[in-house]
């Protein structure tokens, strides 16, 4: 729960420095959170903002293949 509550208001507060829609850009930032493209499906559907969904499936793809990298290079130094 916390993890998806920093997502959203880390979204909201830098879309607010970056002169975007702090609501939807909040929104795109939770299908982080979600299991992929059924999750982005349900949660912009629960926030009626279907709209998103292009948004949704770039930033699901990009922070997932971004989250692997940090992780594999975290593992890497570890060991």
């Amino acid at each position: 729960m916390s993890t998806v509550l920093t997502l959203v208001a880390t979204g909201f507060v830098v879309a607010r420095w970056t002169g975007m829609y702090p609501v939807e850009a909040a929104i795109v930032n939770a299908t982080h959170s979600g299991l992929g493209g059924t999750g982005d499906v349900a949660i912009l559907t629960a926030a009626n903002r279907m709209e998103l969904m292009p948004f949704a499936q770039i930033a699901t793809r990009i922070g997932g293949a971004i989250t692997v990298m940090v992780a594999l290079a975290t593992f890497a130094r570890l060991h």
